[in-house]
């Protein structure tokens, strides 16, 4: 044999092996298609398995069946093509099946309630699920058809439609998390889908947090006392009224909003010199109720009780009295309690206008007094327990500059001129060692 037909030979050879290898590759597709289908094809069979009524088909052309109408009733429904009519169907019962996401949804949300999660965070499930959730494809979807690639479609969807913070996308991939898992201890999944799904791809896609600065997140001085000028304008046109009083207490404990609604008269031992912040006001969203329990983070702290505190107090005391407002709370109005809401309000009426960088909050408050106290040179332990933080989140979310430019100015000027004369004492020690 030639060498020439030895390699058209060889050559022959190959393109056969690379015909059939692309004869493989197109039927382990098609498998894999034909299998999909199948699978599909399996799961549409159970939809119209589920369903009790015969689909009838009638001289007019019409294709016919019944379907469950309201208080056991049933209603007929009609298609031209047998097709049309079994979707229709199929749609129905995914929407009434216990394998739905929304059905397995509830079913996870009434194990956490189970569990003892507060009604506060039942409620923002009911919030989330309307927002992110209802009417979408995903809510009658079988669990079992719910992929990483389905979700993430999913979610950029939602993240494109929707501002959505990162926190709050966090949230509600935990609410999916827990869904999935409930599925798979109930045996109807095997894998939990959300581990696969591309975090930070999504996190770039949510709205970028507004990073404020010291100055928006303090007072100033300045502010505090256009503040304080300002409560008492407001007490002498409403002597009534002792929100301006709640504000200022505010101001001296730092104390958080719903501690200065919840605060007792039996919280304050003259005794001791204290305030025992014991108490908070709490809001039940499910249930829209307010109700009294203990702090934030379930700890009571001690505040000591200054002289301008003692003052506030009395003074607290003797306008409801006078007005016949005197309950077992400190803040109390002709409607009883002044609730948190009410507290908040008023302090960003009284900073939403001219002389404030921004308007403030509550917070704000407990900000600057930590702040202050750091800048005074005050332990940050002693700070942390004031304040009622742990160390990390006081120094990550309570600490800022507070400095005035003045103060920074003094302070720098005074390094620059330590600098300066080092730099001529090195100049004059290397003079007097040259004339040695």
């Amino acid at each position: 044999m030639s060498a020439k037909r030895k390699i058209k030979k060889e050559e022959m050879y190959r393109m056969n092996n690379i015909e059939r290898y692309d004869d493989t590759i197109k039927y382990a597709i098609m498998n894999i298609v034909d299998a999909v289908n199948k699978i599909e094809s399996m799961k549409t069979n159970e939809y119209l398995a589920m369903h009790p009524y015969a689909i009838t088909h009638s001289q007019d052309g019409y294709y016919r069946t019944y379907l469950p109408g309201e208080k056991g009733k049933r209603r007929q429904i009609k298609k031209k093509a047998r097709d049309d009519l079994e979707k229709t169907v199929i749609d129905y019962w995914m929407k009434h099946s216990k394998l739905s996401f929304k059905e397995r949804f509830k079913i996870w949300a009434e194990r956490q309630k189970l569990k003892g999660v507060s009604d506060n965070t039942l409620y923002r499930y009911k919030t989330e699920y309307a927002r992110f959730l209802k009417g979408h494809d995903i809510e009658n979807r079988d669990i079992r058809t719910i992929d990483e690639e389905y979700l993430e479609l999913y979610f950029n969807k939602i993240l494109e439609e929707n501002s959505v913070r990162y926190q709050t996308l966090k949230e509600l991939l935990g609410y999916f998390r827990g869904t999935f898992d409930k599925s798979i201890r109930d045996g109807i999944i095997e894998n939990n889908p959300c581990l696969k799904i591309d975090y930070p791809l999504l996190k770039s896609k949510c709205r970028q947090p507004i990073i404020k600065t010291a100055e928006e997140r303090t007072f100033s001085q300045i502010e505090k006392n256009k503040l304080m000028n300002s409560l008492k304008e407001k007490l002498k046109k409403y002597p009534d009224d002792v929100r301006p009083y709640a504000i200022e207490l505010a101001l001296y404990t730092g104390m958080r909003v719903g501690e200065l609604s919840g605060l007792m008269w039996e919280d304050i031992d003259e005794t001791r010199q204290c305030i025992n912040i014991q108490h908070s006001e709490k809001y039940n969203a499910l249930k829209k109720t307010f109700f009294v329990s203990t702090p934030k983070n379930g700890k009571t702290r001690v505040f000591p009780l200054t002289a301008e505190i003692a003052a506030l107090l009395k003074n607290v005391r003797e306008v409801e009295s006078k007005y016949g407002y005197l309950t077992e709370f400190v803040f109390s109005g002709p409607n009883g309690r002044i609730h948190k809401m009410d507290i908040s309000r008023y302090m960003i009426a009284r900073t939403s206008g001219d002389g404030f960088t921004n308007p403030k909050s509550i917070h704000t408050a407990r900000r600057t007094l930590n702040s202050e106290l750091i800048a005074s040179g005050a332990p940050r332990a002693m700070c942390c327990a004031l304040i009622g933080n742990t160390e990390l989140v006081n120094e990550t979310f309570y600490t800022y500059d507070v400095s005035t430019k003045d103060y920074k100015l003094e302070m720098v000027s005074k390094i620059n001129q330590r600098t300066i004369n080092n730099n001529d004492n090195t100049d004059v020690e290397k003079l007097s060692s040259n004339q040695e």
